[in-house]
């Protein structure tokens, strides 16, 4: 029976006319009329116009590979098809093969890349369509003398060949190819009820597919295809459009192979008037005449892609909302929908618009897959140390993952021995550890800061009000937490050694967990002889997943994954079935081979039909029609694409093939004229395109040259839409856009919306405006340190029987906000462990040496008996520091080591010098802790305590000085102590003078450690003397009780900035960075 080929202009209706074709062959249900089209888009659309068309009992709808099936099952032919996470991890196995035979070494260095193995994909696919085998193309290589880039290739290709035709597999594009073979070798009878065999929506045949084509012509079947074109210009009666130039290049070959010439189609339907049927008939033609959009088209300039999908996302709801299309009626398209995936599913979101993306999404993120991934992490090896890695960071937020479930109890309520059994809070528990024990990764670490602070019964701090030390993790509670990180450790422990990937398989499905709602989602099959023996502890993912509300988008990624792991299984055996032996890797090579795979695979959550929006590629949707489409990215090399040479085959390379007598195409070949033909054609009733004005980097992006193509014919005036402002309350698009409107116009119908669906929206936002307001105006308030409300409580707790700190104090002075967060809200600073030193441990290091060498001398007047006494008191020190003081060793320890020492021996003799009249007397002397130094004003007093670092006395008079050490360098001036800002040194004259009564004191300095040098501050030289310094000291440590007491802790960030370890350094918004914590 004689094929027809029947060619239309785009949006002419021939869809339309096969599917009244094939119904009419369906009538007495004697036959069942087959259509084929290429993409699962346009079978979509075609049953449901089927449907709307009366009904599609007795018509097919098939894609390409679903033919070739149904021929080889009339043919009986035996295959089994490869997945395509089976075939990713195939190839990847068979690049490592022939790497390790020597037959690949130019790509070598390659063969870890997950983009590689894409690349071999879609090259294998490439040959398989042109028909070129490995032999032939091994061949051509070879009689050209080509490079190892070139030959490598034929030898990948060929050994991946090799092992399907061993094992009698197939790959997609091998479908084509055995279809092919066996219509060419058989005397094939198909089904009288194929006839007639309709291929509608094709614009481009493979060099396979016409072969199949020939042969299915050649049988009694009544064979059709549609094509894009003109029949008049491909007859040569006129010259042929530049929009239907790759069409007509497919409608030659076809009609050569078919030995047929085009016609038109059968039924001419009315020609279209609308202006975008204008646009489509005059698309890139030399001569034709502007027309009024009449609102068919508008065109839209957003400043970046965001605002795009935002704009176009909008427009899309309108038509939805106020001209009652259906979410199938339209569609947003982009050349490549990758760059716009993630911001088209956020803001999708944010209107309330279900999306459906239809290339899928990637595998790598999703939470739940990456949440896995980021948990086997842990265990890889350290390569220097070869135990688990552990960072820090990813260990507290597998405890903190929603997506695992660490036990504690067996399904029968009795303890699970063997599980975590993390709990709530415990993960907080976990970071404190870390940051007590400077946990930066690694085993060792975590259990060295365990031990450290199980050992630790009190925390040893020179500040005992410190708020780490009321946040501190010691004794008990951390050798429980201990236990359950040892757990956390061993359930994750993969098995050791070297395993076949069966095994790491075997044991990740295991770990992840059953899902008993789905047993098509069954675990790898663990029965061989060196699978490792199965536990009782899973993470229970299922489970966890279920109990979110992304459920259905998680567990589609979980079966994703479940594709993935059997896929590396399969193409591991069959590897080791081709080799003859086993391929066994340890745990790093695995988790290496399962994230590359994760990182090529996608996966598609389910989302029902109706009442879903299609984001997809522009080139996906080629003979589906909507009412109304939004083209996004209508900008230079972007749409058109901007088209690259294929660097491994290059145009060179396949003019080399074409002379061989290979029908290869060159890469560089571009059909993007013909793909935004179709794109356009696809609107029926309304068309939106919108371009960028700026590029991902920030500069300028010019249009496309389609973008004034457009205008040339319908000169529609373009919107310009800036950033993402909303124009006005009509057209929000979410709850959102509406209150960021009703901002600026509270317009009183929507506000009363607002009200009965979003109840406390519109409250809340008048509450954070007032809250701006009140910052703006600079008037206290209760949420910028005014709790002078609470009063009663602050004065109830700060009494004067409340024991102050010298330190506390100062707090005050510096901001009355820091001593709210530090000292009333005991909140703590989240500094990322570091290794090292920091300046508070080094700053308890140089008083525990003071202290102790001229606590070991006998006359501590004597320099060289302090000199004799350093080296080994510093020395046992410093050996005992890390652990004691709870830093991690670094490479230049040692230099640190003998830097303190150095500096230690320049401030004892600095200190002999300065002696004077003075001998040392106490030093670290506490006071306060049984009777409080008590000051006094009028009727009220406060109490005080502290530590005194050293106090010297004259033996002669009884006169002393006090000592205060500090490594800081900067702040210690006669006019911090005016200002209030170190008020510490008087106040512990005073303490030495009154509470300890150890004389009268008529001196006293800051000793700055690493000048070896008195500060500029000494209580002798201020004003008329020590009495004076001690009185303003006294004066602004009231000041502070005063207003602790009354409830104002105002933010005032000091001229010099702000504490890095303040605890609201990272919300308050008045924070200045500034003085860090070396001048602590």
């Amino acid at each position: 029976m004689a094929a027809r080929l029947f060619v239309a202009p785009a949006a002419s209706g021939k869809s339309a006319w096969s599917i009244q074709y094939a119904q009419a062959a369906a009538q007495n249900l004697q036959r069942t009329p087959i259509i084929v089209v290429p993409t699962p888009l346009q079978a979509r659309s075609l049953r449901t116009r089927l449907a709307r068309a009366g009904g599609a009992l007795g018509v097919n709808v098939w894609l390409l590979h679903e033919l070739y099936v149904a021929i080889l099952r009339e043919a009986a032919v035996t295959y089994v098809e490869l997945a395509e996470p089976v075939q990713f991890r195939l190839i990847r196995a068979v690049v490592d093969r022939c790497i390790e035979q020597g037959v690949v070494s130019y790509y070598a260095s390659l063969r870890e890349r997950a983009g590689f193995i894409r690349v071999l994909q879609q090259f294998i696919g490439e040959m398989k369509s042109a028909g070129i085998t490995p032999e032939a193309l091994a061949k051509a290589f070879d009689e050209a003398a080509s490079p190892p880039r070139l030959t490598e290739l034929a030898a990948i290709y060929t050994a991946y060949q090799q092992v399907l035709r061993d094992n009698q597999w197939t790959d997609r594009a091998g479908l084509a190819w055995l279809a092919a073979a066996t219509l060419a070798s058989r005397e094939l009878s198909l089904p009288e009820r194929w006839s007639p065999l309709i291929f509608d929506g094709f614009d481009n045949f493979t060099n396979i597919q016409l072969d199949i084509l020939g042969a299915l012509a050649a049988r009694p079947v009544d064979l059709v295809v549609t094509l894009t074109g003109d029949a008049a210009g491909l007859r040569g009666e006129r010259p042929v459009r530049t929009a239907h130039g790759r069409f007509a290049t497919s409608a030659g070959r076809l009609a050569a192979t078919l030995n047929i010439q085009p016609e038109p189609l059968p039924v001419q339907p009315a020609k279209p008037v609308s202006p975008l049927a204008h646009l489509a008939e005059n698309l890139f033609q030399p001569h034709r005449a502007q027309r009024d959009p009449a609102g068919t088209l508008v065109l839209m300039e957003a400043s970046n892609r965001a605002t795009e999908v935002r704009a176009a996302l909008r427009w899309l709801k309108e038509r939805l909302v106020h001209d009652g299309y259906s979410p199938g009626d339209v569609a947003l398209l982009a050349r490549d929908l990758s760059a716009y995936r993630d911001i088209i599913v956020q803001i999708a979101s944010e209107f309330g618009m279900p999306v459906r993306l239809h290339d899928g999404m990637p595998l790598r993120g999703n939470p739940a897959v990456a949440g896995l991934l980021e948990l086997l992490h842990l265990m890889v090896p350290n390569a220097r140390s070869n135990q688990p890695a552990l960072p820090r960071r990813r260990v507290i937020e597998a405890w903190r993952s929603p997506y695992f479930s660490w036990g504690g109890w067996d399904e029968d309520g009795t303890p699970d021995v063997t599980a975590p059994a993390i709990a709530a809070g415990d993960a907080e528990r976990l970071e404190r550890v870390a940051l007590q024990g400077r946990v930066i990764g690694g085993l060792d670490q975590w259990l060295e800061a365990f031990t450290i602070l199980v050992e630790r019964k009190t925390e040893d701090d020179r500040d005992e009000e410190a708020t780490s030390a009321a946040l501190a993790i010691t004794g008990t509670d951390a050798g429980v937490l201990m236990e359950k990180f040892r757990r956390f450790v061993q359930v994750l422990s993969p098995p050791a050694g070297e395993q076949t990937m069966r095994n790491f398989v075997c044991w990740l499905e295991e770990l992840i967990g059953p899902d008993p709602a789905d047993a098509s989602v069954a675990q790898v099959q663990t029965a061989t002889p060196t699978a490792p023996a199965r536990g009782s502890f899973s993470l229970e993912m299922v489970a966890q997943i279920h109990n979110g509300n992304t459920a259905t988008r998680d567990i589609a990624a979980l079966r994703a994954l479940k594709d993935v792991l059997r896929g590396l299984v399969w193409a591991e055996e069959a590897v080791a079935s081709a080799t003859r032996r086993p391929r066994l890797l340890d745990f790093a090579g695995f988790y290496s081979e399962l994230a590359g795979a994760i990182d090529a695979a996608e996966y598609h959550p389910p989302l029902e039909q109706s009442g879903v929006l299609l984001a997809a590629n522009t080139v996906e949707v080629r003979g589906v029609p909507f009412r109304a489409i939004a083209v996004l990215g209508l900008a230079e090399g972007e749409l058109p694409q901007r088209i690259a040479e294929d660097p491994f085959l290059r145009d060179a390379d396949r003019k080399l093939l074409q002379r061989a007598g290979m029908a290869i195409e060159f890469s560089t070949l571009s059909a993007e004229t013909e793909y935004f033909y179709e794109t356009v054609t696809r609107a029926r009733d309304q068309l939106l395109l919108v371009r960028p004005r700026l590029a991902d980097n920030g500069a300028e992006w010019e249009p496309s040259p389609y973008w004034e193509e457009v205008r040339t014919l319908l000169p529609a005036q373009p919107v310009s839409v800036a950033g993402e402002a909303v124009l006005g309350v009509s057209q929000a698009a979410s709850v959102a856009e509406l209150v960021e409107n009703l901002t600026r116009d509270p317009h009183p119908t929507a506000l009363a919306w607002l009200s009965q669906y979003r109840p406390g929206r519109w409250e809340h936002l008048q509450h954070a405006s007032e809250l701006l307001r009140q910052r703006r105006q600079r008037h206290a308030t209760p949420y910028d340190g005014d709790l002078s409300a609470l009063q009663a409580i602050f004065t109830g707790h700060f009494g004067p029987d409340y024991r102050w700190s010298a330190s506390r104090l100062e707090k005050y002075r510096t901001c009355g906000f820091f001593f709210l967060t530090d000292s009333v809200y005991r909140l703590a600073p989240r500094e990322e462990p570091q290794e090292g030193l920091d300046v508070a441990q080094l700053g308890t290091i140089y008083h525990r040496i003071f202290e102790q060498i001229y606590r070991a001398v006998q006359d501590c007047t004597d320099l060289n008996q302090l000199l004799d006494a350093q080296s080994r008191v510093a020395g046992a020190i410093l050996d005992e520091a890390p652990r004691r003081e709870g830093f991690r060793e670094t490479a230049w320890w040692k230099a640190t080591r003998d830097e303190i020492i150095e500096t230690v021996r320049h401030c004892l003799e600095a200190l002999h010098d300065a002696a004077g009249r003075f001998v040392p007397i106490a030093y670290e002397q506490r006071f306060g802790d049984d009777i409080p130094l008590t000051v006094e004003q009028d009727d009220d007093y406060f109490c005080l305590h502290g530590v005194i670092d050293r106090v010297d006395r004259d033996p002669i008079s009884g006169q002393v000085r006090v000592i205060d050490y500090k490594t800081g360098s900067t702040g210690f001036t006669d006019r911090d102590l005016d200002a209030g800002h170190k008020i510490q040194l008087p106040l512990y004259a005073l303490a030495a003078q009154e509470s300890l009564r150890l004389g009268a004191v008529v001196d006293g300095f800051y000793w700055q450690i690493r000048k070896a040098e008195a500060s500029e501050l000494r209580l002798a030289g201020f004003q008329n003397g020590v009495a004076d310094a001690i009185a303003v000291a006294v004066k602004h440590a009231w000041e502070a009780i005063h207003g602790v007491r009354e409830g104002r802790f105002p933010p005032t960030p000091p001229a010099a900035g702000c504490p890095s370890y303040c605890p609201a350094a990272a919300f308050c918004w008045h924070y200045r960075a500034g003085y860090q914590q070396g001048t602590r």
